[in-house]
């Protein structure tokens, strides 16, 4: 009997202990779950000119911002059929937290297992319709060889109106010898959208073949100048070099094997040493694929006319591949102004071409 009452008494001592264990552990903190940050997107991309394709999503009209974001980069990556994009440059209208693009591009990117692109985000008036909270344009690397001549990129033409900025574009086409059934994404900033599908209809006769965006660069402009951009494919590989500046015609041939492409690198003052800045960080920027030397489209954005002068001043890129454009807001509160590129590499010096 005494072995068994000591038995008992070495259960009952155990089950004490392991009652106490358990409130202990009951009453520890559970530890903190540290959460990985999420991937950042790359400055600057490169990609082999010939293979270079161009998409615009399609203006939505129901769902909010966050919810046109996502359908939005979904079209894109359903219509490119796994081809890499190399860059997204979205348009966020009106009072939109312009900031969510880069956090829904960094997620479904990543969900899907797909390579980050380059980024830029500007917010503009409007889209063209009220219900439209953002378009997205992208450049994507393909498979295939579609363009074995090169591209032609059209700086920015501003006009008194958007019918006098679409007849510049297409007189510098012109110029060039590029058709306007080659040119195969058309960008305009008007002034105002009252009739989004007369503007897109106008565009559209212009360059019959090339997708069309038309954004309200500002909700309250202070003239009717609008500003047309463009990117065609070349007739014919240029004989003067790989990277020919047509000056007057403010055209760049571009026939370099690749092109970087890089996101909005942000400046946040309007005086000469923050546009300095802001070329610094461009420059860093395409630094992180290559040496790069020659520009070949330089876009900057700006809140104001001073901003805007600070980086022409700031400078020594011709104006023939120099576009600065004024636009409702940036991706950060902050910011005066951003500027992205597109650049060739392994090109030493372009060929200037006054005409």
């Amino acid at each position: 009997m005494a072995g068994w009452n000591v038995a008992i008494a070495l259960l009952v001592a155990a089950a004490c202990l392991a009652a106490v264990s358990e409130q202990r552990k009951k009453k520890e903190e559970p530890k903190s779950q540290v959460l990985p940050l999420p991937p950042e997107l790359p400055m600057a991309l490169a990609a082999e000119t010939e293979t270079l394709d161009f998409h615009i999503s399609p203006l939505l009209r129901t769902g909010g911002l966050a919810v046109q974001i996502r359908q939005s980069l979904n079209d894109l990556i359903r219509d490119t059929h796994g081809e890499t994009i190399v860059k997204l440059r979205a348009f966020v209208a009106g009072a939109g937290d312009a900031r969510r693009v880069q956090a829904e591009v960094t997620q479904i990117f990543t969900e899907r297992k797909l390579p980050l692109p380059v980024l830029s985000i500007l917010q503009v008036g409007a889209l063209g319709d009220r219900s439209a909270q953002v378009v997205i344009e992208a450049v994507v690397s393909t498979h295939r060889t579609v363009n074995p001549n090169g591209l032609a990129f059209l700086a920015g033409q501003t006009g008194n109106s958007l019918d006098d900025a679409l007849g510049r574009l297409r007189a510098s086409a012109q110029a060039a010898g590029v058709e306007r059934e080659r040119v195969l994404t058309c960008t305009c900033f008007g002034a105002r959208l009252e009739d989004s599908n007369g503007d897109r209809a106008k565009a559209q006769a212009s360059f019959p073949k090339s997708q069309i965006n038309v954004v309200e660069a500002l909700r309250d402009p202070a003239s009717d100048a609008s500003t047309c951009e463009a990117i065609a494919q070349l007739n014919e590989t240029p004989r003067e070099g790989p990277v020919v500046w047509l000056k007057n015609s403010r055209i760049t041939l571009a026939a370099a094997h690749r092109l970087v492409f890089t996101g909005l690198q942000l400046t946040f003052g309007a005086y000469l040493d923050d546009a300095h800045e802001a070329f610094a960080r461009l420059e860093r920027a395409a630094a992180t694929v290559g040496p790069v030397e020659t520009p070949v489209q330089v876009n900057a954005f700006s809140l104001d006319t001073a901003a805007g002068s600070a980086l022409r001043k700031s400078t020594s890129i011709p104006a023939s591949v120099f576009t600065v454009q004024t636009v409702e807001g940036l991706p950060s509160i902050d910011a005066s102004a951003g500027i992205e590129a597109v650049l060739a590499p392994d090109v030493p010096s372009p060929v200037t071409v006054p005409e």
